[in-house]
């Protein structure tokens, strides 16, 4: 039986009659006309030997379109791609820029410290460019007086920053108003040693010129890109804005607590003026009947000499009654009667501070107080009342034993302070005052010590000497940390004033 698939393969192989043969591959094709041009000549061959040739040749020049086509969108590609790149970089250096200058901002507006926004600008400036040293100048009155507030880095600039004032420079660089590079002479052509350059910017604000930021960096002149001077003009400006705002908020805060304290000094003072005034009449009435009770007790006392039960009742009450005169003669100091004309003349702080230490010296030796007094040799003469004076200082050392009762440390010190007025301090490490009784201290009558016989008069009347002698008197103190009582005395307006006006 014969196979059926040989003669499906077989009529598979052949083609049949007028089915239209694919073309053979233009090279195939080629080389067989060849082999039929070899050695004799067929000019059906030749001719179709010129018609592939001049295929194959348009195949080529379309080719090489395409391929020069492929090459130019190629170079399109790339030159897109690193015009990209750049835009990249260009974007990431922005938002550098941007956090850069959020983390300025966010240090602006988180503190009023001028220092802590200037350590923020020196910091930052260091991600924009490397620098040996930096540091924030302001002017202190005219353009002559450069100070260096902020430094970070080495300890020369300030010495270099003072010669560019010297030559000059500085004050140019001023009057550009922008920042600028400039070579640091010293430095340059200089064999062995790396080159330096300077970039100073003006810090203006509103303008006024308040200073200068400068940066010490190595790297010549022409290695600076405009891109990092701007920023580092941006940084600066903002900074200046910083400064400035802090200055006026500081200054209105110490304004607004110097008008607190005026406030509270001008109520203290009507107060006392009040009750000085009627303490003064009440003593005047009081005191004259009051003698005249003393001399009549001590009368019965000579005459009862043996009736020892009566006599100790008329000593109860000559101690009461000579307590009362003292209060009496404490209201009347406080109103200001026993001020005299002639008691006014010149008086050394330090010698009233050393009697009146000396008259309390065996009270705070016996209460086992260390005390210690410090003036400065050269302090100024004042015109004021010696004994006055000599009062208050006692005061204020009676206070102190009285807030030591197990002994401690007193230290009293007097010099003039940077506003040319001699500055007296009394501190002590007693038990302190609670700060609900700070703003009474130096009211009429307030005492912590009623049980101990206090009467709240000698912090008072201290008060108003000091007043008359156009003083102040403060006092600061934290509870179980001691207290320190703060006298300043102008020097200059009380030697100039008449006695009477201290009445």
């Amino acid at each position: 039986m014969p196979d059926p698939a040989r003669p499906m393969a077989a009529s598979a192989q052949r083609p049949e009659p007028g089915t239209p043969q694919p073309e053979p591959p233009a090279g195939q094709r080629i080389r067989e006309l060849l082999d039929r041009l070899h050695g004799r000549h067929d000019p059906d061959a030749a001719w179709e030997l010129g018609t592939c040739i001049d295929a194959l040749t348009e195949t080529l020049k379309e080719g090489t379109v395409q391929m020069q086509a492929l090459e130019t969108e190629n170079g399109q590609l790339r030159q897109r791609l690193q015009r990209e790149r750049r835009e990249y970089v260009e974007l990431r250096a922005s938002m550098d820029e941007l956090l850069d200058l959020n983390e300025l901002s966010d240090t602006i507006s988180s503190s009023f410290d001028p220092q802590d926004i200037m350590g923020a600008l020196m910091k930052l400036s260091g991600r924009v460019l490397a620098y040996d040293s930096c540091g924030v100048f302001l002017w202190h009155g005219d353009h002559d007086d450069l100070r260096p507030v902020a430094m970070q880095g080495g300890e020369g600039l300030k010495e270099l920053v003072f010669s560019l004032l010297e030559d000059g420079i500085i004050d140019w660089v001023v009057r550009e108003g922008h920042p600028v590079v400039i070579e640091d002479m010293g430095t340059v052509a200089q064999p062995g040693v790396a080159e330096y350059s300077f970039v100073i910017i003006p810090l203006r604000v509103r303008g006024r010129d308040l200073g200068l930021y400068v940066l010490h960096s190595v790297r010549a002149k022409d290695e600076f890109t405009a891109g990092q001077i701007d920023l580092l003009g941006v940084l600066a400006n903002q900074t200046a804005i910083a400064i400035d705002n802090a200055r006026l908020y500081n200054d209105l805060d110490d304004t607004h607590q110097r008008l607190k304290e005026s406030q509270s000094q001008t109520i203290l003072s009507s107060k006392l003026a009040a009750v000085g005034e009627l303490a003064g009449g009440v003593a005047h009435e009081v005191n004259n009947p009051l003698q005249i009770i003393l001399s009549r007790v001590q009368l019965m006392m000579l005459q009862n000499r043996a009736d020892l039960q009566l006599l100790e009742g008329l000593r109860l009450i000559e101690t009461n009654v000579k307590r009362i005169s003292r209060i009496i003669s404490a209201l009347l100091g406080f109103a200001g009667h026993n001020l005299r004309e002639q008691d006014w003349g010149a008086v050394d702080i330090a010698e009233a501070l050393q009697q009146a230490y000396a008259l309390i010296k065996h009270q705070l030796d016996k209460q086992r107080i260390v005390a210690s007094i410090r003036c400065d040799p050269d302090l100024p003469l004042l015109y004021g009342n010696m004994g006055e004076l000599e009062q208050v200082f006692i005061n204020l050392l009676i206070n102190a034993q009285n807030a030591m009762p197990g002994g401690g440390k007193l230290e009293i010190g007097a010099h003039v302070d940077a506003q040319g007025m001699i500055e007296i301090r009394c501190a002590d490490d007693g038990v302190g005052i609670a700060p609900e009784h700070l703003e009474r201290i130096f009211e009429p009558f307030f005492t912590t010590r009623g049980d101990a016989g206090g009467t709240g008069l000698g912090l008072s009347v201290s008060y108003g000497i000091i007043e008359m002698h156009r003083g102040t008197i403060t006092v600061e103190s934290e509870p179980g940390r001691g207290a320190t009582f703060i006298i300043r005395l102008p020097v200059e307006q009380a030697m100039e004033r008449p006695p009477n006006d201290a009445q």
